[in-house]
């Protein structure tokens, strides 16, 4: 089944810490993994209740992340985040970050994420199911 849903978003302001900057003075590009993470799971809990996920036993994975840098952000920044989820086709879940300062795009990104059932360490089709049920 493809799912194809922009309708699901969710946006998260955050807060250069000094421990973020690296050598050259700019945000270290970890942090954006760390954003990227704080959205997906507001994302998940928002709308694909979180909570009912882990008591099964299941949870989004990421397989794969992307990011393209097209600004560099300093401490004084105010970077606002923002993630769609774009589709979900053959238990592949697609995202989209978008992180940006004064409005202007600083950084985006994918990722490619599947429900993974904790106990057996295994996508199946149950959790295809699951998520499905869920939107």
């Amino acid at each position: 089944m493809n799912i194809e849903n922009e309708k699901y978003s969710a946006s998260i302001n955050f807060n250069i810490k000094t421990y973020e900057i690296d050598a050259a003075g700019h945000v270290n590009n970890i942090v954006y993994l760390k954003w990227f993470e704080n959205l997906r799971t507001k994302l998940f809990k928002d709308y694909f209740n979180l909570k009912f996920l882990l008591s099964t036993n299941l949870y989004p994975v990421v397989i794969s992340t992307n990011i393209n840098y097209k600004k560099y952000l300093k401490l004084f920044d105010e970077p606002a985040g923002n993630i769609n989820f774009v589709s979900y086709d053959h238990g592949i879940i697609k995202l989209k970050f978008e992180i940006r300062v004064n409005g202007k795009i600083a950084a985006l990104g994918e990722q490619r994420c599947v429900l993974m059932n904790l106990k057996s360490g295994k996508m199946s089709k149950e959790n295809l199911e699951t998520l499905e049920a869920l939107i």
